[in-house]
């Protein structure tokens, strides 16, 4: 029986809708709903939402997730707070948490540190293997089992209508709005801490590291994601693995990437954060990894429509991913790995009509829904980044389509202002600032012998 979590007790954001839970081989799911994430409110209205995927077991990540929540809520964020202070606040919180997991287990890793050298004085003066190296070994592997458990994590805060998120690993967090022409557009807020990002990958090899042979094997000591929070294993005794024991410095960060702030305007719909476990199923179901967020995208809308209970849109979600998912697996004779863990959490803004603080009621009226357009596109590898924010925060609608981005023009090339005006590398701007005051102050200063020493 799992504990129940101090974060159950927290304000519940009454416009979000969650489900989390280990996903069995039967399609049956367990009954632990909420404990890998949480979704609150604060008494000046700003609402902080997470979302924790596990690695290896349930106790780091469950530590992770109400530290966190500690770190973010006590105090809460103010009203008063600047931009740059609240994405500080949540760069400073997985600091203080990554902290906090190591000294927790301190003590394991100083117990794990006097084995090995007594395990290495035993095979010194012993040719052979005596239950006492047996026992020592057992230990050493339940020591290792703790330090490898972590979680990738994402966390967003919504706070004077800006949205701000903060993410290492592979978990999600979309942006789901509308254009001027009505179209649902879904936009990836984060970024995937894997090896399949180019960024991560440079960061590697300046390490050290082969990334090619990092990239081949899609496994960065016991794990396939770049950053998380948690396993000590593969950051402070990365060394014991191979494949990366050659990096200059720890290969696998527990650093956050922050975006926002987000202006949240009429046009934002609702935002997902979801688990790697569940779009990682779609993407082996329909087999193309840049639509999965376009695709579940539309579940999600259909879901919104099929349901009257908004509180069971993310359950229906997941139930009808796992399905497909199952369904696809008996079709191909492939076994799904056990006990995946999946969680969607979705905080409407207003696609269908918000749902007052204190209204017990989650039954919603779609007669007065937002207008639905089956079309949605998927920006799967766009990244917000701070640059884009800004733009995000003035209010203009800016068109991020990959397609008209051309990486490889060379700035010097042309000129973009004026096309038809030949490039002359040697032309100088005419001068539009008049100096010559300064000038004439020079010259009768230096006359009567006082410019200073500094001015030639």
């Amino acid at each position: 029986m799992i504990a129940r979590p101090w974060t159950d007790d927290l304000p519940k954001c009454r416009n979000t809708c969650v489900a989390s839970y280990f996903s069995t081989l039967d399609g049956t799911n367990s009954s632990n709903d909420d404990y890998l994430c949480f979704y609150c409110q604060t008494e000046d209205n700003a609402c902080l939402y997470g979302v924790f995927e596990p690695h290896n077991g349930l106790e780091a990540a469950r530590f992770i997730m109400q530290r966190m929540a500690a770190e973010l809520l006590f105090p809460p964020p103010s009203m008063n707070n600047t931009d740059e202070e609240i994405r500080e606040r949540l760069r400073n919180a997985f600091v203080s948490v990554e902290k906090a997991y190591i000294e927790n287990y301190d003590g394991m890793i100083a117990e794990r540190t006097s084995l090995q050298y007594r395990l290495q004085l035993l095979n010194a003066h012993t040719a052979q293997m005596n239950p006492n190296c047996e026992n020592i070994l057992q230990r050493l592997k339940e020591i290792d089992q703790h330090l490898s458990g972590g979680a990738t994590v994402v966390v967003a805060l919504v706070q004077n209508n800006k949205l701000y998120v903060a993410n290492v690993g592979e978990t999600r967090a979309l942006l789901c709005r509308t254009d001027d022409n009505a179209v649902l557009r879904v936009v990836q807020l984060t970024q995937d801490h894997s090896l399949n990002n180019e960024d991560e990958l440079l960061r590697l090899s300046q390490l050290g590291l082969d990334v090619n042979k990092l990239r081949n094997a899609q496994y960065l000591g016991n794990q396939t994601g770049t950053r998380c929070l948690g396993n000590h294993l593969v950051k402070g005794l990365y060394k014991a693995f191979p494949s990366i024991s050659a990096a200059s410095t720890e290969p696998v960060v527990a650093a956050p990437e922050i975006h926002g702030p987000i202006a949240l305007d009429e046009s934002c719909r609702f935002l997902v954060l979801v688990s790697a476990g569940v779009y990682k199923r779609i993407q082996e179901v329909k087999g193309n990894s840049e639509q999965t967020n376009k695709q579940l995208s539309q579940i999600i809308v259909e879901s919104f429509r099929k349901q009257n209970d908004f509180k069971r849109v993310s359950q229906f979600v997941l139930e009808e991913i796992e399905q497909e998912f199952l369904t696809y697996c008996a079709r191909n004779s492939l076994t799904p790995k056990p006990n995946t863990h999946v969680t969607l959490l979705i905080r409407n803004f207003n696609f269908l009509p918000p749902i007052p603080q204190n209204d017990s009621s989650t039954t919603v009226q779609k007669q007065n829904a937002v207008r639905f357009n089956p079309i949605v596109q998927s920006k799967s590898n766009t990244l917000l980044n701070e640059i884009d924010s800004d733009v995000y925060s003035s209010g203009n609608d800016v068109e991020t389509n990959d397609s008209n981005i051309d990486t490889n023009r060379s700035i010097e090339s042309s000129s973009d202002i004026y096309p038809n005006r030949p490039y002359d590398k040697d032309r100088r701007i005419k001068g539009y600032v008049d100096f010559s005051c300064y000038h004439e102050n020079v010259a009768k200063a230096r006359k009567s012998r006082t410019l200073p020493s500094f001015i030639k």
